[in-house]
């Protein structure tokens, strides 16, 4: 009598999921990748237990950084930034395929405690939620806010 075992074997799993991940770089490669990370950090935003441990506001698009108006960012140097206002931009004509976010806006922080920061530099700074990420901020050119701190995302 012949018995035949119907188990996965190391090497079939091995190849399967490779398979898997070949297709997942191929989609994310393909044109409609952008598309594909946008839905999965909409679904993944929108779980807070997710949100921390597989994005990052560095990759975030406007409606994502609308949703964290209010949010106290730490800098470096015990210094810390409230997010106050996030401004779409406008830009004509289509935008390149592949990338993360569907527009360009404006970040606008305002220093706490009375502070100020140089402007036009990279800072690194700390989200609760988001963790650590690296932004490039520019001084506000009103004086009656010399505190606001502006970042622009492409």
């Amino acid at each position: 009598m012949e018995k035949t075992a119907s188990f996965l074997s190391r090497r079939k799993l091995l190849v399967a999921t490779g398979g898997v991940a070949a297709v997942a770089v191929a989609v994310m490669e393909s044109p409609f990748g952008a598309v594909v990370n946008r839905t999965a950090r909409d679904i993944a935003r929108r779980e807070p237990v997710l949100r921390g441990s597989m994005l990052s506001l560095a990759d975030a698009g406007y409606d994502e950084w609308t949703d964290q108006v209010g949010s106290v960012f730490n800098v470096g140097g015990g210094d810390s930034l409230k997010l106050v206002d996030v401004t779409p931009l406008d830009s004509p004509g289509a935008r390149p395929v592949g990338l993360a976010r569907d527009r360009a806006f404006l970040a606008k922080f305002d220093v706490q405690n009375g502070r100020s920061l140089a402007g036009d530099l990279i800072y690194t700074v700390a989200h609760p939620q988001y963790g650590a990420q690296q932004i490039f901020l520019s001084s506000s050119f009103d004086p009656n806010l010399p505190g606001r701190m502006t970042a622009v995302f492409n």
